[in-house]
């Protein structure tokens, strides 16, 4: 009996036991034993002996088919050390009872189930603790691993190192002891991945579907694919932070560009790369080395910023200079922030040119239906490719003979920039989502063509590590909301030089004085009667160019040259001293809408510091992954203070967009039909009414439609304007209303601008509209 006992704990099935309560009544043995004794053998069977084969069971299911590297390796050390430690007291009651050990064996050598049940004490705990954990995992190696990115269950990486974790909290010495060696285990197992991706650049070789870092296809045109790591969020164990993570993805990725392309710059250095990264790797090994378990979130934060200043000390200041990142941060600022303001101008004007001779072609060009009237025309690839090369030839006649050396600048945006439709830019997906970047709005796309069109910066080695896909999309973004914003602007501006439309036209001469004095009587009274139609709608011009410069204005001074120059003061804090002159753009800061038009002239630079000048000193070391992170965070500020993140502010603006188009073109088509009714009225005075005068009539009622609704845009966004305004200043902000450096990290300072840009429009307007309009439906700012 005491055999067969011994052997049912060892996880083997006994025909004189029970393995339930339902059959123990059918047991022959228990006719000799007594209903305690029957319920202790039971309780033996089933706590200690049933569970010890099932956990046995299921974790070798484990170890064999579970795709986590850590979930098998945390049943393979049940297997072979907790699991050994129970074999390893069963053996030891066995002895005691073979050599009559007075604990267990009593008087008349005989042996006490109660002493059996007692020696295993605490057991059952364990093992119930130990099933459930295995149980959960099997499960998921049963499905095949079809549910290992669910960030809910612990059947990952990071689920068992977290439920691990919390079972060394559950107030028993026993399982928190089996816990914290299960939980040493499964970071070391963690921690062998992560070696392989810190070291050697190398997605780990197996159980790479459970690591946090992940491998992506970035486009299938060229030959050779662009790979991208992205960081999963689901799979970060709890120790590491956000922060650390991406830098753990830049050191890798790094240490990938290192080994597949070289070492250097690409200015010929013939530095050795193997031995150059087989020193960084034996100091990157012995600083992970130095982690004890389980890990301390505060600890590994500390090395992994060591191996990252390391890295960047020792190869990442050669591939990657700060003057080089400078300069890609003044081109994006210069044409995709639209900081010079003569490639707006050349790129509108050449769109517009470009539309205009395809308008010229089409045979329905006479035919107005709509804020749509465009979409007819089709707008082929390499159409769309001529016209950078005319903006850039336009800008390059901007230049004066003092310009010897040329525009640098301009040079390299010729090779890096490119105008191209979206379907062809579809493959620049994000690779990190950064500050939410992936969210921003694309409205904007299709304004400046009727097909829409995306801005797009070729990121050539090495600063791809520097510069994601997902960064040159928010900036192309970024670029087609500003340019919609000029281009509105630029548009309704023009309608100023529709001389005909609000002045009065001379007549011809006439014959004889009588004709000459009829002729006038009749044009004087056309042009009283166009000019009372006609009186609201240049109101809302007014209105409307003066909040898109306004906008504008806001958008390139409060906003962009502020936000630019916080980042330059964080890259150079020895040359932002309190006591410094005021610079052109803080001066800039407060011209308005003048301002808003930039000249043909590039503009001088703003004071930055010398290039090729880099701090070098570890405390003030603006490493590659330092500024990779702040120019994230330049970039998602500037989204939120552009009011990108407000989809009901985008929404109504790109409605203003579409209305000003069809409120343009009605303009300037009525321009059209108001001369040929006057050539038509001075060559037949007496003449019925012509089809040009029924479709005058009919255009002043189509611009009187779109005034209002133009109107009613106008009054809705200066109230999302204020709106804004009062949730900024309840303190409903992402980065604060102060910029304070947190460990020397860049935080950028959040404008309180748009209180004086809605100043502005709450004291100019109301006088400028009553003055200009005495129509019912005049527009009312302070709505």
């Amino acid at each position: 009996m005491i055999h067969e006992l011994l052997l049912s704990l060892s996880g083997h099935t006994s025909p004189f036991l029970p393995e339930s309560h339902e059959k123990t009544s059918n047991f022959t043995v228990n006719e000799h034993l007594s209903p305690a004794e029957s319920a202790l053998l039971t309780s033996v069977s089933k706590n200690l002996g049933q569970k010890h084969g099932s956990i046995t069971a299921k974790a070798s299911d484990v170890v064999a088919n579970h795709p986590s590297t850590v979930c098998r390796a945390v049943c393979a050390s049940i297997l072979s050390k907790h699991l050994v430690q129970f074999q390893q007291k069963i053996l030891e009651v066995e002895k005691s009872i073979l050599d009559e050990d007075s604990s267990i064996v009593g008087a008349y050598n005989i042996v006490p189930l109660s002493s059996i049940v007692g020696a295993f004490d605490g057991w059952g705990r364990r093992l119930g603790w130990l099933s459930k954990l295995v149980e959960s995992l099997r499960s998921e190696a049963s499905a095949g691993g079809t549910r290992g990115s669910n960030a809910q269950g612990i059947y990952t990486s990071s689920g068992i190192i977290r439920s691990l974790r919390d079972a060394t909290h559950t107030g028993y010495p026993d399982i928190e002891q089996m816990a914290l060696d299960l939980v040493k285990v499964a970071e070391t197992a963690w921690l062998k991945q992560l070696v392989s991706w810190l070291l050697y650049g190398k997605l780990p070789s197996t159980g790479a579907v459970d690591f946090f870092i992940s491998q992506a296809a970035q486009g299938s045109e060229s030959d050779e694919a662009k790979l991208t790591f992205v960081v999963r969020s689901e799979l970060i164990p709890p120790f590491v932070e956000q922060a650390t993570a991406g830098s753990i993805l830049f050191i890798g990725k790094s240490l990938n560009y290192l080994r597949t392309r070289g070492a250097t710059a690409g200015e010929g250095d013939d530095l050795d790369n193997s031995l150059a990264i087989s020193d960084i790797q034996t100091r990157h090994l012995s600083r992970l080395s130095s982690l004890t378990f389980p890990i301390n979130a505060s600890r590994f934060t500390t090395t992994i910023r060591s191996i990252r200043l390391s890295l960047s000390k020792d190869a990442l200041q050669k591939l990657l200079p700060l003057p080089k990142v400078l300069d890609i941060l003044r081109l994006l600022k210069d044409f995709f922030l639209l900081e010079r303001g003569e490639f707006a101008l050349a790129l509108i004007s050449a769109v517009d040119e470009r539309l205009a001779d395809k308008q010229k072609n089409a045979m329905d060009k006479s035919k107005l239906k709509g804020p749509d009237s465009l979409k007819h025309i089709m707008i082929k690839e390499g159409e769309v490719k001529s016209i950078l090369p005319r903006v850039w030839s336009t800008m390059a006649s901007f230049q004066t003979l003092d310009d010897e050396d040329g525009d640098q600048d301009l040079d390299v945006a010729r090779e890096l920039i490119e105008l191209s439709l979206e379907s062809k830019a579809q493959h620049l997906k994000s690779s990190r989502d950064v500050q939410g970047l992936s969210n921003l709005p694309n409205k904007f796309q299709d304004l400046l063509l009727p097909t829409a069109t995306v801005l797009t910066l070729r990121v050539e080695p090495p600063l791809e590590l520097f510069l994601s896909s997902a960064e040159v999309t928010a900036y192309a973004r970024i670029h087609a909301y500003l340019l919609a914003i000029r281009r509105a602007h630029l548009h309704l501006s023009k309608l100023m030089t529709l001389s005909r439309l609000r002045r009065d036209p001379r007549p011809s001469p006439a014959s004889g004085a009588s004709e000459r004095l009829q002729a006038q009587g009749r044009l004087a009274f056309r042009k009283s009667e166009r000019l009372k139609k006609l009186r609201p709608v240049w109101a809302t011009v007014a209105s409307a160019t003066f909040l898109l410069a306004e906008l504008g204005a806001y958008f390139q001074s409060e906003v962009i040259q502020r936000s630019w120059m916080e980042l330059q003061a964080w890259l150079h804090p020895a040359a932002a001293t309190p006591s410094r002159p005021q610079s052109r753009e803080e001066k800039h800061l407060s011209t308005g809408s003048r301002d808003f038009e930039s000249s043909p002239k590039k503009q001088p630079a703003e004071a930055a510091p010398v290039p090729g000048v880099a701090i070098q000193s570890e405390e003030g070391l603006r490493d590659p992954e330092r500024l990779m992170v702040a120019h994230q965070k330049f970039l998602g500020f500037l989204c939120q203070s552009l009011l990108l993140d407000r989809d009901s502010f985008t929404d109504r603006l790109r409605a203003l967009m579409t209305d000003v188009d069809h409120l343009c073109a009605l303009m300037n088509r009525l321009d059209i039909i108001q001369q040929s009714v006057d050539l038509e009225k001075q060559l037949h005075p007496t003449g019925t009414s012509s089809n040009s005068e029924s479709e005058e009539a009919r255009l002043i009622d189509d611009l009187a439609s779109a005034r209002r609704k133009v109107d009613a845009l106008l009054t809705t966004l200066v109230g999302l304007l204020r709106d804004i305004d009062s949730r900024r200043a309840g303190g409903n902000s992402t980065y604060g209303l102060k910029g304070r450096k947190v460990d020397d990290e860049f935080v950028p300072k959040m404008s309180n601008g748009l209180d004086r840009l809605l100043l502005k429009l709450d004291y100019t307007s109301p006088q400028t509209r009553a003055s200009q309009s005495s129509d019912a439906d005049a527009f009312n700012w302070s709505e």
